[in-house]
């Protein structure tokens, strides 16, 4: 089929100036063949996976139905998680406020001050997560006796989630005579008893069926023992240096932990979790997305909804339960035709389910040794030479080349270029990763029976063997972390309370100066993590800022208490 531009279907004209202003012009084949049957006032139930364009299949022919001059709810969309529906409505809002109509977005953890002002401003069009809209709806103040349009997005996430309850309340509180759009990834037998209760007639659209993930996705898979699992993420992640990368947990511990230890390598990271209030995970998307956060470390109920342009990788640190989990998670890379990459660490318990897993959804997987400290720190070199030889390359175009080489010839005439060249080199930050980046640990022999084989047969990946050290051994190994003892702290020192409930690691400390007071983490001292908070030492000029920028901070919704502290 032919790819359909906007300009040729019959949208309002302030919609098609939208479309174009947000750099959308041709439909994908979701939106295509959801255009018409929704116009025509069907009913649908669609399959199609993450990434396919189902925003904009549903909310075109949403926003071109809306009666500008009523000014009560036509359409109601339900979506799993805040972060989705804050994503969904932010695309109805921008490409409805050019054509008059107004999008309220209701989510649990927002202001209700804010998202009452929105329904009772007239908006035409509510995008919310079920709990708070019963909650609006059994208050009074969202009413949907008029609303005609209801969207049910991420079907099977809204059920798996236990939202079924709401579901139902809602579904009582529409009119029967309404169009039901319902979207899902999978057809899971609950859905089709949902799509039974909840759709009428309804035409039935398969873009992609099964487990089926972007084929620009390349699935990657690392045999490691449990113990040694993050080391080999920080191995690899040396390695790839990704330009922007998810990496999936199974608990709400595991991404403050693992954060913390990606600080201490000198990655630039965030962690999203279920227990973060809504403002914090908001500072922290919107950075994921501006680029100023490099890995973003998530549980799978925090990630959900999350739709960043550019993330090149994703990692599993462990095997999802199920395959829909896997498919969810990957979907966050290869977007819109882009490439990305999968990468799992497979435990040698999982390793089997994990192929299976994959074999059932027709994806083929590539099978890898995890790189050791050699294989790192090669990498490193060979990425050193190429920066240093960009330099030379461009120097000749610089303002101030002439007055550097005849400094450069001035030194060189009482100090032997080796002697010049360390000491120049022995401030650079990434000569230090260079030489003492990346560890040694124990793989599954499998591992290495499985990667000699695939070398018998000319098939290996791209990697060396070498010789492995004791697993216990080799846990010592790690570079030091962020240090925990101020006996010998610089600069200005700060004490930070909280209750004792809530422990303050050291990389929650740096992720919460960072964000707060927009300073780089070099400026961050030593921390000591105490049982009502943290102390940390600020190397920066400007305390009195930073301290402020923490007393307008919160933790898990308690205003956070910031001060000086003596030496």
């Amino acid at each position: 089929m032919d790819a359909q531009s906007f300009d040729d279907w019959t949208l309002a004209e302030g919609l098609k100036e939208a479309l174009r202003r947000e750099g959308y012009h041709t439909a994908t084949p979701v939106q295509a063949a959801a255009w018409p049957l929704v116009m025509a006032g069907r009913d649908l139930l669609v399959q199609s996976r993450t990434g396919t364009g189902k925003t904009l299949a549903f909310g075109l022919p949403v926003l071109e139905r809306v009666l500008r001059e009523s000014r009560s709810a036509q359409t109601l969309i339900v979506l799993p998680t805040r972060e989705l529906a804050l994503q969904v409505g932010g695309v109805l809002q921008r490409l409805g406020r050019a054509h008059g109509i107004r999008v309220a977005v209701v989510y649990g953890g927002g202001s209700y001050r804010e998202q009452i002002d929105a329904l009772n401003g007239g908006a035409q069009v509510v995008v919310g997560t079920p709990g708070r809209l019963c909650d609006l709806q059994s208050r009074g103040v969202l009413s949907l006796g008029q609303c005609q349009i209801l969207v049910l997005d991420e079907a099977d996430e809204i059920l798996d989630m236990g939202f079924a309850e709401e579901l139902e309340q809602l579904l009582n509180a529409l009119p029967t005579s309404r169009q039901t759009l319902l979207f899902s990834a999978t057809l899971a037998p609950e859905i089709k008893a949902l799509a039974q209760k909840s759709l009428k007639d309804p035409e039935v659209i398969e873009i992609s069926s099964g487990l089926s993930v972007a084929p620009a996705i390349e699935h990657l898979a690392y045999e490691v023992f449990p113990e040694t699992r993050v080391d080999a993420l920080v191995n690899v992640l040396h390695l790839t240096q990704p330009d922007l990368a998810i990496i999936f947990c199974h608990t709400k511990e595991e991404t403050e932990k693992i954060c913390d230890r990606l600080d201490g390598e000198g990655f630039r990271s965030a962690f999203l979790n279920g227990d973060l209030p809504q403002a914090a995970r908001t500072r922290t998307l919107n950075a994921f997305r501006r680029r100023q956060i490099q890995l973003l470390v998530a549980t799978d109920v925090a990630a959900r909804g999350i739709d960043v342009k550019g993330i090149t990788h994703v990692f599993n640190l462990g095997v999802p339960r199920q395959a829909e989990a896997y498919v969810h998670r990957v979907g966050r890379t290869g977007r819109a035709g882009a490439s990305g990459q999968a990468i799992t660490f497979v435990p040698p318990r999982d390793f089997r389910r994990f192929e299976r897993m994959l074999e059932n959804a027709g994806l083929s997987l590539n099978f890898r040794q995890v790189p050791q400290s050699g294989d790192v720190r090669q990498r490193l070199r060979e990425r050193y030479h190429e920066t240093v030889t960009t330099q030379i390359q461009g120097v000749d175009d610089a303002v101030e080349a002439v007055g550097l080489r005849e400094l450069a010839q001035e030194l060189l005439q009482y100090i032997p270029a080796l002697d010049l060249t360390v000491a120049l080199m022995q401030r650079d930050p990434a000569i230090r990763a260079l030489l003492s980046a990346g560890l040694d640990f124990q793989v599954p022999q499998k591992t290495v029976q499985k990667v000699r084989a695939a070398k018998s047969r000319k098939e290996a990946p791209d990697v060396t063997e070498r010789a492995h050290v004791n697993a216990k051994t080799a846990s010592h190994q790690a570079r030091p972390h962020r240090k925990n003892d101020l006996a010998t702290g610089d600069g200005t020192r700060i004490r930070i309370f909280t209750d004792t409930k809530t422990k303050l690691l050291p990389g929650r400390v740096v992720q919460l100066v960072c964000r707060s007071a927009g300073v780089k983490r070099e400026m961050i001292g030593s921390i000591k993590v105490l049982s009502d908070g943290a102390v940390f030492d600020y190397l920066g000029s400007d305390a009195t800022r930073v301290l402020a920028s923490l007393n307008q901070c919160a933790i898990k919704g308690q205003p956070l208490r910031a001060a000086l502290a003596k030496r």
